[in-house]
């Protein structure tokens, strides 16, 4: 014969239950939460570059402002000496990171100039923003000098590793005066160069970076920031006739305000 639960127990059976079920409904969910942000990218069509190239670039500009704006911190008046950032890692956190969306496209004439004009959606998961920023921290951090490609010693000065010289001669004919590291231009100075034209301001091992003027023989001038030995970031360009352009640059290109 089949013997059936005593009250008690199904009173108790029931109880549990009841608790059980009201914890998980109230476990909290938590949802990734997506940024949109619009976004308008420009780029000028360079010499000796096609205009695909300049699109390109207009439309990854629209994306480093998208990056920019969710928060992670690239390249400004103040940052961009800080951080060795290159046009690939921007390409490739796009790519992983961020769903961008093709809103509008322009195609103008200005100053005799052919400019395009990206417009995109772009969604930035925020729960990245830190991971990414800490990714720049680590990609900027001081490290060790590299090795001298030479050999050891070559192009020291010796018995130290940081020297402030003058008028040192480097490989190519020019004369620097200024810190150097393992033979290399690394802190502030100034390098004379063999054309005439002269470079006043920041390096790090051998390449302009950070703030910095830069004098052609001809008379053209660009003040502002450099990253691997190009104007990039911002920076105001003066050319010998006077002509000026002021504003965002990447890579040696002119980008706009």
């Amino acid at each position: 014969m089949k013997k059936s639960m005593p009250f008690a127990s199904w009173f108790y059976f029931i109880l549990l239950f009841t608790f059980v079920f009201a914890g998980i409904s109230h476990v909290p969910v938590v949802y990734a939460e997506s940024k949109t942000i619009l976004v308008e990218g420009v780029a000028r069509v360079g010499e000796n570059e096609t205009e695909v190239n300049a699109k390109e670039r207009a439309w990854q500009d629209a994306q480093r402002k998208a990056l920019e704006e969710a928060g992670v911190i690239i390249a400004s008046a103040t940052t961009v000496r800080n951080y060795k950032l290159v046009e690939d890692w921007i390409q490739t956190v796009a790519l992983a990171k961020m769903q961008s969306k093709l809103i509008a496209e322009h195609r103008s004439f200005e100053d005799n100039e052919i400019v395009f004009r990206i417009d995109l959606e772009c969604k930035v998961n925020t729960e990245d923003i830190d991971l990414l920023n800490e990714q720049l921290r680590k990609l900027t951090a001081p490290g060790e000098p590299k090795d001298n490609p030479a050999g050891p010693g070559a192009g020291q000065l010796p018995g130290h590793a940081v020297q402030y010289v003058k008028d040192f001669l480097l490989p190519d004919g020019s004369k620097y005066t200024g810190s150097l590291v393992n033979g290399q231009p690394d802190g502030k100075g100034a390098e004379c160069y063999p054309d005439g034209g002269r470079y006043d301001g920041e390096f790090r091992r051998g390449l302009r970076q950070g703030s910095g003027t830069m004098v052609w023989p001809n008379g053209d001038r660009y003040t502002g920031h450099w990253l691997n030995d190009f104007r990039s970031g911002l920076g105001e360009f003066v050319n010998s006739q006077g002509k000026e352009q002021k504003g965002r640059w990447l890579n040696d290109v002119f980008f706009g305000d």
